[in-house]
């Protein structure tokens, strides 16, 4: 019986999405990952239907050989914080190869919102002939209610416009956040102590935090501990919580905590484990989330391309959300598996 991209997705632990880049060779896709992806291919005796790959290898000499015209990535952030998050720059990076892919040329552009008209942007993106946009929540989420649509297809990176609703894609953090503390509770952690800073908890409109407080609830075996939530995460308070609930794995982004802990006599993974919600942004190893940053700008320009090749313009009447799930990546600070 033929294998699906589903199955081979299902044996590697992947997206179809990342499955098919795979087999298709694309740069977006690690090295390590596509060898992987082959090989499970290869043992599932999986043959890529031949037109599919004559499709695909002429869109690609099609748009290798042609320009088709203007995208601009737009980073929604506020004043003084300009300059890309590394996360951010990745995903930058992987919507560039991919528009260019495609035969696109991508502008980035930083804007901070003053007004729901946003009509000074709107004449920048007109005088450049860009015709494709793609909205990234860099800092804070915005209002472009009486933006004028007209002229451009549109999708947006984690719901970065609070209005009108525009197609959008993704993370699924709740679904990647589940896959991860699972996988922790497998590895016997029983007591979790999640920590946020608060203004990451809003990009997101408290997705990751609601998957904690989910997964707490299905899973009456593990120990309650309440989050801690800081607008700047400091030493001395999370210390103070740290020693009233005695988590035994603590999930967030900081890494500095494990310095923290160090100062304290405890040992990292040894005493207590570190889980990183985003290691695209981790400046040393760690278990945690790879959240795909050169796919997710890769797939919204995907999106976006395929609005202007069906001559789509305006806010969508029925919204799209294309998401992915985030990819579990061992790591020193964590028990192994047995």
């Amino acid at each position: 019986m033929p294998q699906s991209l589903k199955t081979i997705a299902r044996r590697a632990g992947l997206s179809v999405a990342t499955v098919s880049r795979a087999l298709s060779d694309s740069p977006l896709v690690r090295e390590p990952t596509r060898i992987k992806v082959r090989r499970i291919a290869d043992e599932l005796g999986y043959k890529r239907p031949p037109l599919v790959g004559a499709i695909m290898s002429s869109l690609r000499r099609s748009a290798q050989q042609s320009y088709l015209g203007n995208l601009a990535l737009i980073c929604i952030t506020l004043p003084g914080k300009q300059a890309l998050l590394p996360f951010h720059a990745g995903l930058v990076a992987g919507a560039r190869l991919r528009a260019a892919e495609l035969g696109f040329k991508l502008d980035v552009l930083s804007h901070i919102p003053k007004d729901i008209r946003h009509a000074a942007l709107n004449r920048v993106l007109r005088s450049r002939g860009i015709t494709g946009l793609i909205f990234l929540n860099a800092r804070t989420r915005a209002d472009f209610s009486r933006f004028d649509w007209s002229h451009f297809a549109s999708t947006q990176i984690d719901h970065a416009i609070t209005s009108p609703v525009l197609h959008a894609s993704g993370i699924d953090h709740h679904r990647t956040i589940h896959m991860a503390l699972t996988r922790l509770a497998g590895r016997g952690y029983k007591r979790f102590g999640f920590f946020i800073e608060t203004h990451k908890d809003i990009i997101l409109a408290y997705k990751w935090s609601g998957a904690f407080a989910a997964f707490q609830r299905i899973m009456p075996a593990l120990k309650h501990i309440p989050e801690l939530e800081q607008k700047v995460l400091q030493r001395p308070a999370f210390l103070s919580w740290f020693r009233e609930y005695q988590p035994d794995i603590l999930v967030g982004h900081k890494t500095e905590i494990i310095g923290w802990l160090r100062d304290e006599g405890l040992r990292v993974p040894e005493d207590i484990g570190f889980f990183n919600l985003n290691l695209n942004e981790s400046p040393i190893p760690c278990a945690g989330l790879d959240l795909e940053a050169a796919l997710q700008g890769a797939i919204a320009v995907e999106s976006v391309v395929t609005q202007i090749h069906q001559f789509e313009r305006g806010a969508p009447a029925h919204p799209k959300t294309i998401h992915i799930e985030g990819r579990w990546m061992d790591g020193p600070t964590i028990r192994p598996a047995t």
